[in-house]
């Protein structure tokens, strides 16, 4: 009986036994192919958002490369209209030349905002955190927006409250980004009186002093190194207050939405857009752990303030040493502490071209680029201004001009580098040049203008990055600053 019942005992046992086995070895199948089937989703979520990517890039790119057609030769129409026209045929192909220059610069901004979107609502879009400037930003800001007061006989002006700190770490593209469209919404929508940028900390008690590893991006290599420094948490509030139109109540609740608008129906059409710029803005600010609050009377004016959580460095990590510290002025306006940069309106004549000087003489650039049209664009732009200019169709012809000049002791002043070239494409011919002791500056000039481009052609050994539709005055600037403004 003791070895049937024992018998009986084993038999169970590993009749159950086997089937918590069996179980065992289903569930592990199961977990495997669930796994697989994970992993197989993600490479195909990998797959969508390269897709993704890859379309913005190329259509960014066809868009762009007529585009810059389109606004370069507008511009140079415009140059030589203004330099060899009788004053009656002047003043009409001036007029019909800006109606061009005007529309092509909505069209394009249009352009950047849709790209600005899609980016956004397919998470394409990368925050960084680097040392910036947030003096330098405001003040370029309201430089780049100068002719626009000017022309309405405005007045702007930039102040600063309490202890503004010279460098922060967070990202200028996009708080540059944020900045211009605030500010040039406040000088659309006013017609009268001023628009005033007022930059101050918040006091509350709620900075922190902490340490931190920041990924600091040093300009001169495009690489990013992990720097230990201590580092202290705070809140920085930019506002932008207009004597503008104002907001009526009731699109105040849908202001940040997409495809609202600003305005109310009663503007000129002049003052429309694709409503898409301030839910950018606030989108962005967001994502950089911040947000814009708006307050707004009908009839007498708007503010919007970005408030941003920003790190503060304590001391200067590697990456600030030699950046532009902000101290440096433009005309007709300064930049000081606790003092106003105040852009007195003038009239509009003011502003014409008057200066027939070549700022360029005797510069000495090479241009590669391998379309035509293109070559034929930025070559007019810079002999007109007294360049110096050769051209290479791709970027090997570009080597071998650069290292022909070398082995006879020639340079040239700056190469302008297109980045998408058949053959050798402008990244290769760039560490190329590099690799083999060229130290001249070049500049990057492509087409392709979403995120990570630029820091991109960083890396290959660019000194600067332009992006396409070109804009004249820009470039001009760029190669001024590469070659001493000489």
């Amino acid at each position: 009986m003791l070895l049937k019942f024992a018998l009986f005992v084993t038999v169970f046992l590993a009749i159950v036994l086997t089937t918590i086995c069996v179980r065992l070895v289903m569930q592990l199948r199961k977990a495997s192919e669930d796994r697989q089937e994970l992993i197989s989703v993600n490479k195909d979520m990998e797959a969508a958002i390269r897709a993704k990517s890859e379309f913005l890039a190329a259509m960014s790119h066809k868009i762009r490369t007529p585009m810059n057609a389109l606004t370069s030769f507008t511009e140079i129409l415009i140059q030589r209209s203004l330099q060899n026209c009788s004053a009656e045929l002047k003043e009409e192909t001036e007029g019909i030349l800006d109606i061009i220059k005007t529309n092509s610069h909505d069209l394009l901004s249009t352009i950047n905002d849709v790209f600005d979107y899609i980016k956004i609502d397919a998470n394409l879009l990368e925050i960084e955190s680097i040392p910036m400037s947030i003096k330098q930003v405001i003040h370029d800001i309201c430089q780049a927006e100068k002719p626009n007061v000017v022309a309405k006989h405005l007045d702007l002006s930039i102040r600063y409250s309490g202890e503004i700190p010279p460098n922060i770490l967070s990202d200028p593209v996009r708080i540059r980004q944020i900045l211009s469209n605030l500010i040039s919404n406040a000088i659309k929508f006013t017609d009268k009186g001023t628009v005033t940028v007022l930059c101050e900390v918040l006091d509350g008690g709620d900075s922190v002093s902490m340490a931190m590893n920041t990924p600091v991006q040093t300009k001169d290599t495009g690489k990013k190194h992990a720097h230990s420094f201590s580092a202290s948490l705070m809140q920085l509030k930019i506002s932008i207050i207009d004597t503008g139109i104002g907001i009526s109540p009731s699109l105040l609740p849908d202001l940040f939405k997409p495809f609202r608008h600003v305005e109310s129906s009663s503007l000129s059409q002049s003052k429309r857009s694709t409503g898409l710029g301030l839910n950018i803005a606030m989108r962005l600010a967001t994502l950089m752990d911040g947000t814009i609050h708006v307050e707004s009377t009908l009839g007498q004016g708007s503010t919007f303030s970005l408030l941003l959580n920003v790190y503060v460095p304590e001391g200067t990590p590697p990456a600030l040493k030699g950046m532009r510290s902000g101290s440096g002025t433009a005309h007709g306006s300064q930049l000081h502490e606790g003092l106003d940069i105040r852009l007195t309106a003038t009239k509009p004549e003011a502003d014409a071209l008057t200066d027939k000087r070549r700022p360029l003489r005797n510069v000495r650039i090479l241009v590669v680029e391998d379309m035509a049209v293109n070559q034929v664009i930025i070559a007019t732009l810079l002999r007109d201004a007294g360049a110096q200019v050769e051209l290479a169709d791709n970027g090997a012809i570009g080597v071998q001009k650069v290292m022909h000049d070398m082995d006879n002791g020639l340079f040239f002043d700056v190469i302008l580098m297109d980045m998408q070239m058949p053959v050798m494409d402008g990244y290769e011919a760039t560490a190329y040049l590099r690799k083999h002791d060229y130290h001249r500056p070049i500049i990057a000039v492509t087409a392709h203008a979403l995120t990570g481009d630029r820091e991109k052609t960083l890396r290959s050994g660019c000194d600067d990055y332009i992006a396409k539709p070109i804009d004249n005055k820009t470039l001009m600037e760029m190669i001024q600053k590469h070659t001493g403004g000489r």
